[in-house]
């Protein structure tokens, strides 16, 4: 093996691996040997034992026989189509496979060549047929295993332009050349301690195991790896995270967040007291709070930042809250004026489409600190705006913003990192929370506040649809308002969905007594503004909108919500789209739309139908569509999980966060002589922009 080649060399330069199909593997994100050893196998097909021509017999399951080719042809058919058919023997019998349009096989059935077939036998009169196998040509002189028969074989995720015969051989060349580069970072007494096999050998056997015992402890092996990793990573940042910074630390202020609860004419919840409670623990410390606020959809989130943003205000500081949309943000600033000024605490907007008079008299002011608490959008963080001196950053809907964006609000510290709260109405899995936000702190609040009614939910297929009409129709006539939601803006052609565009029209047409209009993310903003707050003074009755309105509506009269092509909406999203009804104290209710014929689409309705905990549908979401769905991993900054499952290998998860958390805190820095490797391949994980892991540099 070339002294030069590692697990970064490039695949372009391997043997049978060209420009093209460099450029078709890069699509599946494979660019070097090392992404070959860690491109997992989806699933995997037992075609185990092969069998003689004359042990084949007719199946219900897929089966492999060896045989050499005895006769072989093509039939050509009318309209220019074909059929090629093989005959296989082993000296006794006989069977029979074929192939439409498929002419160039023959000059892969070469006369007396040794194949295998994988596939489902049928009797076809007195003979045995397989329609379409799968093939291995046997070339004659070479001792090698079988690659795709005769052994537990596994199936790749694909894309169009490529087989699977092709990248499982390129993988089985590349594990059979270049194992030797896999390295082991584990300690030798960590893998003993947990039963782990070497990194080396899980590689080669998660690809092409020799048994199916070797394929689980394989996995167990690769699944660890990833997981502690992973949580290395997390609890290095939060190290870093963590570090003294007594500039931010905040001495006093209960007395003013006790005025505004006082204030808010109700009775905080439990959960809400706790994290307030929590929040103020954290602001008095002399490191920056990094917290995590997750609660049901309505559960009273707004509040507890309230009550951080007068904490901060009480202290000197300035606090900022950013939302991921303009109708979030001006609600938000609505509510923390009317909360906040009469404190004396003012508040500022700061979003999009502002006039250049506006926005200069807000960023001043800013910049002097008269204003202390500004609320808005992704404007906040343009370089232009600056702070006096900012001790508080508070994201609403945090899965809404990457990585990149959450780091520039924390920069408007200007040297001293401010105070820092997450707030999401997205409850996030137990298992997910450990993984994504083990640097952070989380508060749960699990309570809705008193006076709320459970929403009643039904999924109804197209049958129902004039009956559903007709209870709109009734429940209009009370005076009530109600949404109607599409995936969709608009069709472009497409008839299996409901669009917006088409939907008001159609809406308009059907209730013609009925003030109907429609909301989408291609409006202007000045649109938006005015169709919701018509909405919201009960000038429009009917709502038609896209998933703009998924966070942070608060239309207490509207308590009628009708979900078209529900099947295209995951549970969680259901779910924070049914809680902008169930706001006020009237009955509410959410019909669901779909006649999905698919057995997972209905399970997910179905369990929607009977579940009003967010918690319980995140969970049950986790489990029927990953990680990656829920909570878009790469806006996270979270790497996509390549093999371990959350649900499943919790156990994996668990352990893998003890060993991590263990070694760090022996040694934070991993300088040990057996850490270094850990190190090493923290690094080679995490890198950034070439630059090292700040929190272990």
């Amino acid at each position: 093996m070339d002294s030069n080649v590692s697990l970064n060399t490039p695949i372009r330069f391997l043997k049978g691996v060209g420009p093209e199909r460099s450029r078709i593997l890069a699509k599946l994100g494979l660019f070097t040997l090392g992404d070959l050893f860690h491109y997992f196998p989806r699933r995997y097909e037992d075609r185990q034992p092969v069998l003689s021509v004359s042990e084949a017999r007719p199946s219900d399951e897929k089966i492999c026989v060896r045989g050499q080719v005895s006769s072989r042809g093509l039939l050509r058919l009318r309209g220019g189509r074909s059929i090629f058919k093989v005959v296989l023997t082993d000296g006794t019998k006989s069977i029979f496979a074929s192939w439409f349009n498929q002419p160039y096989l023959a000059k892969v059935f070469l006369p007396k060549s040794q194949v295998v077939f994988y596939g489902k036998a049928d009797a076809e009169g007195k003979k045995t047929q397989l329609v379409h196998p799968e093939y291995e040509v046997i070339p004659p002189g070479v001792a090698r295993e079988p690659i795709h028969s005769g052994r537990i074989v596994p199936i790749y995720p694909l894309t169009e332009e490529l087989y699977q015969k092709t990248i499982r051989y390129l993988i089985y060349a590349v594990t059979r050349q270049f194992h030797s580069l896999i390295a082991d970072p584990l300690p030798y007494s960590l893998r003993m301690r947990l039963d782990l096999g070497n990194a080396e050998g899980a590689l080669m056997q998660i690809h092409f195991p020799k048994t199916f015992d070797n394929l689980k402890r394989a996995y167990k092996r690769l699944v660890f790896d990833e997981f502690f990793y992973l949580q290395m990573l997390v609890l290095t940042k939060r190290r870093q995270w963590q570090k003294e910074n007594k500039e931010v630390t905040h001495k006093t202020g209960e007395e003013s967040v006790g005025r505004l609860l006082d204030s808010l004419g109700f009775e905080l919840t439990a959960g809400q007291k706790t994290a307030v409670n929590d929040i103020i623990s954290d602001m008095k410390k002399t490191r920056p709070m990094n917290r995590l606020v997750q609660g049901d959809v309505g559960s009273g989130k707004t509040a507890v930042a309230a009550a951080a943003l007068a904490f901060t205000a009480a202290n000197g500081f300035q606090g900022v809250l950013m939302a991921p949309t303009e109708i979030l943000a001006q609600q938000h600033y609505i509510q923390m004026t009317q909360a906040l000024e009469p404190l004396g605490i003012r508040c500022g907007y700061l979003a999009q489409g502002q006039t250049a008079d506006e926005r200069a008299n807000i960023l001043d002011a800013l910049e002097r600190g008269t204003i202390h608490v500004a609320v808005g959008t992704h404007a906040l963080i343009q370089g232009t705006v600056a702070f006096k001196r900012l001790g508080l950053a508070i994201i609403d809907e945090q899965h809404k913003f990457g990585v990149f964006q959450r780091a520039l609000l924390k920069e408007k510290g200007q040297g001293r990192a401010p105070h820092f709260l997450l707030m999401t109405a997205t409850p996030i899995p137990r298992t997910l929370a450990m993984t994504l936000y083990g640097d952070m702190d989380v508060s749960v609040i699990r309570e809705l506040p008193k006076g709320r009614l459970p929403i009643k939910t039904f999924w109804v297929g197209e049958n129902k649809r004039e009956e559903i009409y007709g209870f709109i129709e009734s429940y209009l006539k009370k005076g009530q308002q109600c949404y109607m939601i599409c995936p969709l803006v608009d069709t472009r052609g497409t008839t299996s969905q409901k669009s917006a565009l088409e939907l008001r029209s159609r809406m308009q047409i059907r209730f013609p007594k009925q003030s109907v209009d429609v909301l989408h993310g291609r409006q202007k903003s000045d649109d938006k503004k005015r169709i919701m707050k018509q909405f919201k003074d009960g000038k429009i009755h009917i709502l038609v909108s896209t998933v703009v309105i998924e966070v942070g509506i608060d239309v207490p009269n509207a308590n009628l919500m009708i979900i078209e092509n529900a099947e295209r909406f995951g549970l969680s999203q259901l779910h924070q789209l049914r809680g902008r009804v169930g706001r006020g104290s009237e009955e509410s209710f959410c019909i669901l739309f779909s006649d999905t014929v698919s057995p997972e689409t209905a399970e997910r309705l179905g369990a929607f139908e009977e579940m009003t905990s967010g918690f319980e549908i995140a969970e049950k979401d986790l489990e029927l569509r990953g990680a990656g769905e829920i909570t878009g991993q790469k806006q996270h900054g979270f790497p996509e999980l390549r093999i371990g499952d959350l649900v499943k290998d919790f156990e994996i998860l668990e352990s893998a966060r003890r060993e991590a958390g263990a070694i760090l805190e022996t040694d934070p820095f991993l300088t040990a002589p057996e850490h270094r490797k850990i190190r090493q391949a923290l690094q080679d994980r995490f890198t950034l922009q070439d630059k090292p892991l700040a929190a272990l540099a």
